[in-house]
């Protein structure tokens, strides 16, 4: 198999991966999915794989970690 022939689905599992763990407020591994998340999904056109991106950075919003979200806008541009 072609490397990076499920880029886009691996990135969109780990920001909901992500998510999940941030809304059992675990921070530290939902920030590291979520990063990984983004670094993949830059390397693909996707609307729908940024909602993933976009429904972490709401959930993580409360949690007060606003650095991440606005690299992950950047980042999607």
């Amino acid at each position: 198999m072609a490397p990076g022939a499920f880029t886009r689905s691996v990135g969109r599992r780990l920001a909901t991966v992500a998510t999940a763990h941030l809304q059992v407020r675990d921070l530290d591994h939902g920030l590291e999915l979520g990063n990984r998340s983004v670094d993949i999904l830059t390397r693909v056109q996707s609307g729908r794989a940024m909602d993933y991106v976009a429904e972490f950075n709401t959930t993580l919003a409360p949690v007060g970690y606003r650095r991440f979200a606005v690299r992950s806008r950047s980042s999607s541009h």
